[in-house]
């Protein structure tokens, strides 16, 4: 079963205030969260990881907001599982790659040290 987060919830984990996801709703159009019993929206796993992106353009690139929803309407935020990262393939490439680096790096200091 899936868990659902609370606004507040996701707010806390994106260090961000829960009217900035509001407005960040309104202006992207996504991510598009259920609703409760009373109305609160209630955050998926795929919800968060689309804020995420949003957050990553905004706030890491620092790319206005015009920005940002030129980027989002070029390359969609298409999550349909956990499986799928709201990064683009060449942000992951690189990561990747520094990380492998950095392991070797690390493995070899562990060896020679």
């Amino acid at each position: 079963m899936e868990r659902y987060y609370r606004i507040g919830e996701v707010a806390r984990l994106l260090g961000e205030q829960p009217h900035t996801l509001r407005h960040w709703e309104r202006s992207f159009r996504q991510p598009r969260p259920r609703r409760g019993p009373m109305g609160e929206r209630l955050y998926s796993e795929a919800d968060i990881a689309v804020l995420r992106r949003i957050q990553h353009l905004l706030r890491v690139e620092r790319y206005t907001l015009p920005q940002a929803l030129r980027i989002v309407a070029e390359q969609p935020i298409e999550l349909t599982g956990r499986s799928h990262s709201p990064f683009p393939r060449e942000v992951l490439l690189t990561l990747h790659a520094t990380l492998a680096l950095f392991l070797r790096l690390l493995q070899r200091g562990a060896v020679g040290g």
